[in-house]
């Protein structure tokens, strides 16, 4: 069975006359369906997600962005915390020797996204912990991360979820840790802005600095094909995926 923690619940419940079904407003038009049965599905005040204890990282990450919930990050506390839903996570001292194999400890959910509420602490949970390539932190994602808040700025609010892709054949070097974990070869992130139009990213860890995001573009098939997961289970209707150019990137 599902585990499902709630620390904080945001949630909208219609009730049918055989069933009830639940919609988690951190989602848009539904949370990602798939996945183990034994993931931790985790609902705090700014973001859900699914944790999987066996690779060590959330599957996905889903979170709603606006323009009130974003702020300055600079004075505010970057130190993990231990989730108290799960214990079964990537450790502090698993990152400790990280940056020798070229990886750091990085958050799905960015700080700065939610430094204008009451909650961004909630970032520094180690079940929104990853290990990401540096290279890939400080530029693609950076960069991908910079554009959704000047989108938001402009329109007002966007959904996000993001989340891992293993590859087969991995050659991908794990955290030096006794630790059993999988460092994702590749990342998923896609943008819904206020009008539910869509861009998707697939982000390789081997990406060079200077990448930029647009270089880095998917289609949402080859994103669900990847990761097999229904990403918008609730949606009715063809999605249109066209909102590349308010991240900056050409049609």
């Amino acid at each position: 069975m599902r585990k499902i923690l709630f620390c904080t619940i945001f949630l909208l419940i219609s009730f049918g006359s055989l069933a009830q079904s639940y919609k988690i407003g951190h989602c848009y038009q539904g949370c990602p369906l798939g996945g183990s049965k034994q993931n931790h599905l985790i609902i705090r005040p700014i973001y859900a997600l699914s944790y999987n204890t066996e690779t060590k990282s959330a599957d996905w990450v889903a979170y709603k962005v606006s323009s009130n919930s974003i702020g300055i990050a600079s004075s505010l506390s970057r130190a993990a915390v231990n989730d108290q839903y799960v214990s079964d996570t990537l450790k502090v001292d698993d990152f400790i020797d990280s940056e020798s194999v070229g990886l750091i400890r990085a958050q799905y959910v960015p700080l700065v996204d939610f430094a204008g509420t009451p909650y961004w602490n909630e970032v520094n949970y180690l079940t929104n912990i990853v290990a990401r390539s540096s290279s890939l932190s400080q530029g693609a994602w950076y960069g991908l991360d910079w554009s959704i808040r000047n989108l938001v700025n402009r329109v007002g609010e966007v959904y996000v979820i993001a989340g891992p892709i293993y590859d087969l054949d991995s050659t991908l070097q794990n955290l030096i840790t006794n630790n059993p974990h999988r460092v994702p070869d590749r990342f998923f992130k896609i943008v819904v802005d206020s009008n539910g139009a869509v861009a998707g990213f697939i982000m390789d860890q081997s990406a060079p600095i200077h990448l930029h995001h647009c270089e880095m573009g998917a289609s949402l098939a080859e994103i669900e094909g990847l990761i097999q997961f229904d990403l918008f289970p609730f949606q009715s209707g063809p999605i249109e995926e066209t909102a590349f150019s308010g991240l900056g990137c050409s049609p």
